[in-house]
This record gives C-alpha cells, structure tokens and sequence, in this order.
C-alpha cells in the first residue's frame, strides 16, 4: 500500500508550521539595530523557501492519493507463469497475504486461508498468497501441496510490495471488499474467527 497524504493529518501540521512560522516574528522592529534586520531577513528568506518546499511536497503527495484506501492493482505470475491481474477479482471479497515459506507464523495461518476459501469461495470470496521467497518457483510447488492449498501464489516483485507499503514483516494480509476498498490491513498472523465475520458481511451473507 503506498502511503499516502492524509486528508486530517496535513491541514493540522500545515497550521502548526504556518502558526511555528509567523509572520510577526519576521516583522522588523524601528529599534532593531541594522545587524538584528540582517539576520531577520535572512531567516524569512531561508523560512520562505522551506515553507515553499513543503507546499510542493505536499502538493505532490496531495496528487498521489486520489483513493487512499484502493488497494493497489498489480500483475503478477504465478506458479505455471501466467500472469494474474488483482483486477480479474473485481467484485469479490479477496484476502491478498504477503508470506514466506521459512516464515513459522505465515506456515500457521495458512491453514485457516484454506478453510476460508473452501467455505467461502463459490460466494465471492477469494484468498491470492503472495510468496516474497527467492527461490519461490522452485519451493512453492511442494510447500503448497503439504499445506494443500488451494488458492493461487503468485511471485511478489519489489513494485507490489512497495506499492503495498514497503512490505517490512511477515506475514502481512490485505482484507478488500468487492471495490477492492481495504477493509484491513493486518501485520502478523490473523486468524479464521478474526477475519470471518468481516467476510461475512462484505459478501452481505446473513449467516
């Protein structure tokens, strides 16, 4: 998930540093000798430009967060490299887990994805296990096959994972609804009892 410019967060630090850097200090004093006008001016100069480059980098932020809470689209191969597209799963629920196969706590709750997407698979409800393993191609075939999984791994490039927040812990799982909106996002394990109901009522099931 790229991070983005928070609609809350960026009109308050703009008040604080406009309020940090107000005018008044910058104002010159008739009893100001000509040494303390030099280094008024100065500092307004220097807090200008600062203040100038802060507008540009929060215009630039601004521009790149039209839908924050989008999960990113991607194209990735899976394990017979075919490319996958998050876009074919428009209008399903899906649970995109970021693992690794030597990883103890992604090996855990792969078990409750599996039960998941038995339960739920034919109601719109997709698991995709995104494996960041460097040898994946040649691991994944049998670790997938002991842990029976049956949903697709694809291979994870540096782009997804950045695009998806710098990936920095494992495992790490994204919950989105039918307009790929996140719904949550989860660093370390999650469990089936912890992801069901929100399933549930994503898919608009009354259980």
């Amino acid at each position: 998930m790229k991070i983005e410019a928070n609609s809350t967060l960026i009109p308050c630090f703009c008040d604080a540093i406009f309020r940090k850097f107000s005018w008044k200090k910058f104002l010159c004093s008739r009893n100001d000798s000509p040494e303390q006008r030099r280094i008024l001016q100065a500092d307004r100069i220097l807090n200008c430009v600062f203040l100038s480059l802060l507008g540009v980098i929060l215009l630039q932020a601004c521009q790149s967060s039209a839908d924050p809470s989008k999960a990113p689209d991607f194209m990735l191969l899976n394990l017979h490299d075919e490319p996958v597209n998050l876009s074919e799963y428009k209008g399903q629920v899906v649970l995109i887990n970021f693992f690794a196969t030597n990883c103890p706590p992604c090996r855990v709750e792969i078990p409750d994805f599996v039960l998941l997407q038995d339960k739920y698979g034919s109601k719109g409800f997709a698991v995709i296990g995104i494996s960041v393993d460097q040898n994946g191609k040649r691991i994944l075939p049998g670790f997938a096959q002991a842990l029976k999984i049956n949903y697709p791994i694809l291979l994870a490039t540096s782009k997804v994972i950045r695009d998806y927040g710098n990936i920095y812990a494992l495992p790490a799982s994204f919950l989105i609804d039918k307009e790929h909106r996140i719904l949550k996002h989860y660093t370390g394990m999650v469990t089936k009892d912890e992801l069901e109901p929100i399933i549930v009522n994503a898919l608009g099931i009354n259980e």
